[in-house]
């Protein structure tokens, strides 16, 4: 009697272990078995596909193929994409979404308000010029032009705090569009973002501006972006070194963002 006794409470516990692991080994997504992320267009080579209200359909591109890619990593068998815009993504507000793949710079200021996934990808700021304009030869060659940058940006971080040019810089709010528009249509000299971003954007639109004159070091690194405080950034962090370790990030990059060394301004 004892000995079935002894077993019938090894049998429990093991059992009791079982559904604690099976707790914490699946990933605490909003919605059972759907990961559901927030993207922002436009995102040239990042994001690829027709947006329909707030949604992606047949989503492709770099950021796109990383969410894919997580969500087989996890083994969770549907995505969701939700629209959820740049400007909004630093709220304190719950997230309608698990993680959001938006090219976010990790930074310490941010990080206060929400979580912030390990890096998938490095990038600096980049310099696109107005077409017609004489190539500045270095940093300090920035200062006295007319610069512009996206709002919420590192890019018009950089420009306010560390440039400090001799003219107020134009700041677009809505999105990266219209920082494009303004550098197109000559309002703006040069547009300080992202490498990744304007050399995607200065193919895309071959002729439509100047080029890109070089890239402005500073170390940047993009994370997803979460809750503050999710319980999901173990596992998107657990899935994204197992991603780079296979050789999928690099994969990833080379398809999606094949942008050529861009030199460098000092």
């Amino acid at each position: 009697m004892k000995k079935l006794l002894t077993l019938a409470v090894v049998v429990g516990l093991v059992a009791t272990t079982a559904v604690a692991f099976g707790a914490v080994s699946s990933p605490p997504t909003k919605q059972a078995g759907t990961l559901t992320v927030g993207f922002d267009v436009p995102a040239v080579g990042f994001w690829n596909g027709r947006v329909t209200g707030t949604t992606i359909r047949n989503p492709t591109g770099f950021e796109a193929g990383l969410a894919q890619a997580i969500a087989k990593q996890l083994g969770i068998p549907k995505i969701v994409y939700v629209r959820a815009p740049f400007g909004g993504l630093f709220s304190p507000a719950p997230k309608k979404y698990d993680f959001a793949l938006e090219e976010v710079t990790i930074t310490t200021q941010r990080a206060k308000v929400v979580s912030f996934s390990g890096p998938y990808f490095d990038a600096n700021q980049g310099v696109l010029i107005r077409k017609g304009l004489a190539k500045p030869a270095s940093i300090a060659a920035l200062k006295s032009l007319q610069l512009c940058a996206q709002a919420d940006t590192t890019g018009l971080a950089y420009i306010q705090h560390t440039l400090r040019p001799s003219k107020t810089a134009l700041v677009y709010s809505a999105s990266s569009s219209a920082a494009f528009d303004a550098v197109e249509a000559g309002k703006c000299d040069a547009l300080i973002l992202d490498v990744p971003i304007v050399v995607a954007q200065s193919k895309k639109k071959t002729g439509a501006y100047g080029g890109v004159i070089g890239q402005i070091v500073t170390h940047e690194s993009y994370g997803a972006v979460m809750d503050k405080g999710s319980t999901f950034k173990p596992f998107i962090d657990k899935a994204i070194k197992a991603l780079r370790a296979n050789g999928t990030l690099g994969r990833l990059e080379k398809k999606w963002l094949p942008f050529t060394k861009v030199p460098i301004l000092k």
